[in-house]
């Protein structure tokens, strides 16, 4: 039996992403910033791949990637029948369990990202894949997007990472274009998000709680318990 535990890519910091889109428009194409960035990324995404499919009914192991048995029994060894890696299939998901590393709303685009990535040869390309993953969302194509890809794959909550991609410099000598960043704030304002104001990157004024409905949802469960009492 072979045992290793589960370890999963971290996000990347916030800092790089700023410094690298500062240099681009400048026309400072920094190979080493985008590679360190590029890479760290697509570690990122795999390992979102990864416990997406495990939350979707399909774990992978972390040895060859294979698909292993999946059980919601308490206690069941879960045995890669490919090379033997163990685990406990319940400890399997714990290893994951509040790391934001569920992508089931962005699987699409994530596994486009995983799929173009290593065929980027370019400064260039591996630019514009990097700026296709931090402005997508969960549910892209719906009326009401969920969260942003970008809070998966960047340091920071909500509104620091709305804020950074709102703030992400832009120049003639750009390799992306702003176009993208427009796109993304006119989804952003129909997310369920949108209680943010990326500009500061605060609740906008009036706005107690991030999402729309926690606020409604809280206080009716408040006035059930007031009226059981």
């Amino acid at each position: 039996m072979i045992y290793r535990k589960p370890t999963w890519s971290p996000k990347i910091k916030p800092q790089k992403i700023k410094k690298l889109y500062e240099q681009d428009s400048k026309g400072i194409y920094d190979e080493e910033l985008v590679n360190d960035i590029g890479i760290a990324l697509f570690a990122r995404v795999e390992s979102m791949i990864m416990v997406t499919s495990s939350n979707l009914g399909h774990p992978l192991c972390i040895e060859c990637k294979a698909e292993i048995p999946n059980s919601y029994t308490k206690g069941f060894i879960s045995i890669c029948p490919n090379c033997g890696w163990t685990i406990d299939i319940f400890e399997y998901r714990a290893f994951y369990k509040g790391q934001t590393l569920n992508g089931v709303g962005a699987l699409p685009e994530l596994k486009e990202f995983a799929e173009k990535y290593p065929t980027a040869k370019t400064y260039a390309e591996k630019m514009r894949m990097i700026d296709f993953l931090i402005h997508t969302f969960h549910d892209n194509l719906n009326v009401e997007p969920s969260r942003a890809t970008a809070t998966n794959v960047i340091e920071g909550n909500t509104g620091e990472i709305a804020n950074l991609i709102f703030s992400l410099t832009y120049g003639e000598n750009s390799t992306v274009t702003k176009q993208v960043l427009n796109e993304w704030l006119e989804k952003f304002e129909r997310s369920i998000s949108r209680n943010i104001d990326p500009v500061t990157g605060k609740l906008k004024n009036g706005k107690e709680y991030l999402y729309e409905g926690i606020g409604n949802n809280k206080n009716k469960k408040r006035n059930e318990r007031r009226r059981k009492t």
